[in-house]
């Protein structure tokens, strides 16, 4: 079994096309914080229109949607940054097809980060529910690993199929700026030398 070496590390640190990829992500970034800001503030505000609740619980209630749909976008960007520079990125001389095919793989690539991340999270409240740092009315009922696996499985697959357009989107932008400013250098990532 090879393992990798420092060249190889530094070969791919040095791979061409980080910054239309890093801008691309960038941009993904910013449409599904802007996508997750609208959809809290109309959540919020449905629920506050079908109810007599007051404007105190609006602000929670606004917050805590708000911080869940900013959970799922960076580690998203992420994913897609690094598979667009070093996995699959995107070239002018892609077809449509191929462009749309190398966006869901980066799509995929940021969902499958924020599944580590969520494991991550559900394995440290697990450990601390152990620990007894919630004594007292903390995490008495949390529920065993298995399932709470299952969940957050369901919900980065629920995110992943949110981002899905706006990624292919972004690819496509990208492809279609990259046709008419082509790179000094040819692009390619892992998938391109298999």
């Amino acid at each position: 079994m090879t393992g990798i070496s420092e060249k190889d590390i530094a070969k791919a640190l040095q791979r061409p096309g980080a910054l239309p990829a890093f801008l691309t992500a960038l941009g993904i970034l910013a449409a599904l914080i802007v996508q997750g800001f609208l959809t809290a503030t109309f959540v919020s505000l449905s629920v506050i229109a079908d109810s007599s609740l007051d404007s105190d619980f609006f602000g929670q209630l606004w917050a805590g949607q708000l911080v869940g749909s900013l959970a799922g976008p960076v580690p998203i960007t992420i994913g897609v940054f690094l598979c667009f520079w070093q996995v699959a990125p995107i070239a002018a001389n892609l077809r449509l097809a191929h462009v749309v095919t190398r966006a869901l793989l980066a799509a995929t690539a940021g969902m499958a980060l924020l599944f580590v991340l969520g494991l991550i999270y559900l394995f440290v409240l697990w450990l601390l529910s152990l620990g007894g740092a919630f004594d007292g009315g903390g995490l008495e009922g949390v529920a065993p690993i298995g399932p709470s696996v299952l969940g957050v499985l369901l919900r980065s697959l629920g995110v992943l199929v949110g981002v899905i357009p706006v990624v292919v989107l972004g690819a496509v932008l990208l492809w279609g700026w990259l046709q008419r400013h082509p790179l000094k250098q040819a692009v390619k990532g892992t998938i391109d030398e298999v």
